[in-house]
């Protein structure tokens, strides 16, 4: 899961599905998790080529048909 956007809600992405969830304020602060990792992990890259796998494998999601997330 990637963290896209936070706003009263904490709004994810299963990177594997390409489904998008939402967590509100009441099971943020009553349901504790880890992150796998923090910014002073990440690093810089370059993506030098990007191919677009068949949307029919995967689950679909409101993101998925805005084209607002696509596996590639």
């Amino acid at each position: 899961m990637l963290v896209y956007k936070v706003t009263t809600s904490v709004h994810i992405v299963d990177v594997h599905t390409m489904r998008t969830h939402e967590i509100d304020a009441v099971n943020y602060w009553q349901y504790t998790f880890k992150n796998l990792c923090g910014r002073e992990r990440l690093q810089p890259f370059i993506v030098i080529n990007v191919e677009e796998l068949d949307q029919a494998d995967f689950s679909v999601s409101r993101a998925t048909i805005r084209n607002k997330f696509k596996m590639c």
